[in-house]
């Protein structure tokens, strides 16, 4: 056991639980802690607390707090059980093992309908108390930073697609730029809301017997767009996997529903152009490490088998998730094909 782990087991029995029988790692600083009774607790180390402590955006007691308002108001995350400030460790329900992503990848599809709902339900929460959480969010997070953010995240995509066409051997059809310009300044200009700013598969659990899924990590609150958090919970990279690849939830039925929840008539759409600009963003990542650029060595050790990944990216963007006619110009200009008549990645 590391010394970060034995420290989190003292924290837990100092807080006046029964002595610790079993510790299991879940991920880097995270692990499951069986107690004398029987009872499986997560103990959560907050590596920056210290960093953060004393300011409105301290990491452990923005996680306390957050949380607690969500498991109150009826939303699918973890109880909190206690938190040592010293030890700057915090102390959840235990809901499971099994990841969204780890679920994502083996195919299982019937947990799409309870991630859009949970998504909705915490989203709605965090809308009713942005007045109070607003103070609390990190810098890194707030509106400046999301508009330089959303700013770059609009350069990677024209990278991407300028990239994944070089390697499909096809022309950079004119036209898509402007397209992409038009979907990144509509986006842009929507309503951002507030909520975690660590959004991805890996950070909801799928309860044992798949019946709900709980959302984790919201140590760090900001502002982001609710479509933007949906694309990227309900999609997958497989990082790590030797067999992993890319997959995601969202399909056009996925997108009404989520419509439906949300009660926005423009949701599909906004849904539809986040997605897009995930994966272009994800192609220019890819493009990155086959091209063997420095910055992108590290993504090489986790993302197994690179080119069949572009390929399986490259055929999601064919996908439509709603009959906006500007996304169905843009999918009709890429006119990406991995059929033997098409290009080769």
């Amino acid at each position: 056991m590391s010394l970060v782990g034995s420290a989190a087991t003292a924290a837990y029995v100092r807080a006046g639980h029964p002595p610790v029988r079993a510790i299991a790692p879940l991920a880097e600083g995270v692990w499951r802690i069986e107690d004398a009774d029987g009872r499986k607790v997560v103990v959560k180390h907050q590596l920056f607390g210290r960093l953060t402590q004393g300011t409105a955006y301290d990491l452990l007691e923005v996680e306390r707090d957050v949380l607690g308002f969500l498991h109150r108001a009826g939303c699918p995350v973890p109880a909190v059980l206690g938190i040592d400030r010293e030890a700057h460790c915090i102390f959840l329900q235990w809901v499971g093992d099994r990841t969204l992503d780890d679920a994502i990848q083996d195919g299982d599809r019937a947990t799409t309908i309870q991630a859009i709902r949970g998504l909705c339900a915490i989203e709605r929460a965090f809308s009713q108390r942005a007045d109070q959480l607003e103070p609390r969010v990190v810098p890194s997070a707030n509106r400046a930073a999301l508009a330089a953010a959303w700013d770059e995240a609009g350069e990677r995509a024209h990278a991407g697609i300028e990239q994944l066409c070089r390697r499909l051997q096809r022309s950079l059809d004119a036209g898509l730029r402007p397209l992409l310009e038009t979907m990144h300044d509509w986006l842009a200009a929507r309503p951002a809301s507030l909520g975690s700013v660590d959004y991805n598969a890996r950070n909801a659990i799928v309860e044992p017997g798949g019946t709900r899924i709980y959302f984790l990590e919201f140590a760090k609150i900001g502002w982001d767009w609710t479509e933007r958090r949906l694309t990227q919970y309900t999609s997958s990279m497989g990082s790590g996997r030797q067999d992993g690849r890319m997959r995601s939830l969202l399909d056009a039925p996925a997108a009404h529903l989520y419509a439906e929840e949300s009660g926005r008539s423009d949701s599909a759409r906004a849904l539809n152009y986040h997605r897009i600009f995930f994966l272009l963003n994800s192609a220019a990542l890819l493009c990155a490490v086959l091209d063997g650029e420095p910055h992108a060595q590290a993504l090489r050790q986790h993302w197994k088998r690179p080119y069949a990944r572009l390929r399986q990216c490259a055929a999601m963007l064919s996908q439509d998730l709603s009959t906006d006619p500007s996304a169905a110009e843009f999918r009709s200009r890429l006119q990406l094909c991995l059929s033997s008549s098409g290009g080769t990645l």
